[in-house]
């Protein structure tokens, strides 16, 4: 009925192989967490195409600023640009 559950063994936490040392667990956390607030300064880039033309428009949350560009190349100079500052 659902394809994406596996009939398979599954290991349980009981098992040797899955106990996992505080230390580790903690810098599981905490990677996780680094990486779901960062997303939120992260540039959002949308493409767009109308009348057989393609368009990006990408909006920078850090600085609010929002552009629209013709082409990849653009986009690429426009991302290396903003890690450069």
């Amino acid at each position: 009925m659902y394809p994406f559950i596996s009939t398979e063994t599954y290991l349980t936490a009981s098992q040797p192989a899955l106990r996992l040392r505080p230390q580790l667990i903690a810098t599981s956390i905490l990677l996780t967490l680094t990486a779901f607030f960062s997303q939120g300064h992260q540039p959002k880039i949308r493409e767009t195409a109308s009348d057989g033309s393609k368009t990006w428009q990408v909006y920078d949350p850090a600085s609010h600023q929002k552009a629209t560009f013709y082409s990849e190349d653009d986009v690429r100079i426009w991302l290396e640009n903003r890690y450069r500052q």
